[in-house]
């Protein structure tokens, strides 16, 4: 089961991943409102904190939800130079943001993460930052997008570590997946790779 809460200012997407019969659990890219995470995950086994990348609107309460529940923190080491970093002036203060530790464990292509009986492919997409990833569920068509691909739209490349041609052919990668794949992205409404294959033009 996929619970999305839309938090902070910036209206980002945190996605609980949730495996309703061990009631283990994986949080996906919590940027603010730590305490709505956490009322959120109540009465489940969380096993882990997953990015998609290390924006600070993806990454400001890691820190404070790692520490609550001592859960191991996953993401791509490409993207730690982008811990802490504002992005822009005051947006840490916006986002209440707190410090983020470096990843337990780096994401790679390939590498699976397993949420009870939930199993998560980790799909390298670099462009909008150079460790930016997707979890991919084969089993039920679910890909968390992070901010590589929106409803409508995709990502931006001109933040720091962003890359215009590397995000191409990661848009290519995930036209890939089965037309009926649910996107659930960083920012937004869900949709599915079908109807942006038809709407974004490579």
């Amino acid at each position: 089961m996929i619970k999305v809460l839309t938090v902070g200012n910036l209206a980002e997407n945190c996605i609980i991943v949730i495996d309703e019969l061990s009631k283990e659990c994986a949080i996906v890219d919590p940027g603010a409102e730590g305490e709505k995470i956490l009322k959120a995950v109540e009465g489940l086994n969380p096993v882990a904190i997953i990015n998609t990348h290390g924006h600070i609107d993806h990454t400001g309460q890691v820190g404070y939800i790692k520490n609550r529940l001592n859960i191991p923190f996953y993401m791509n080491r490409k993207d730690e130079f982008l811990l802490n970093n504002e992005l822009f002036t005051g947006l840490s203060f916006i986002l209440n943001a707190v410090e983020c530790p470096p990843p337990d464990f780096d994401l790679k292509e390939g590498d699976e993460i397993k949420i009870g009986n939930i199993l998560l492919n980790v799909i390298e997409t670099p462009g909008h930052t150079p460790g930016s990833v997707c979890f991919f569920n084969k089993k039920n068509k679910i890909v968390i997008s992070g901010d590589t691909l929106f409803r409508d739209s995709i990502g931006r490349t001109d933040l720091p570590g962003g890359n215009s041609k590397q995000m191409e052919l990661s848009l290519q990668k995930l036209m890939n997946l089965p037309e009926d794949t649910v996107v659930y992205p960083g920012h937004g409404e869900k949709t599915t790779i079908g109807r942006e294959k038809n709407t974004i033009r490579l």
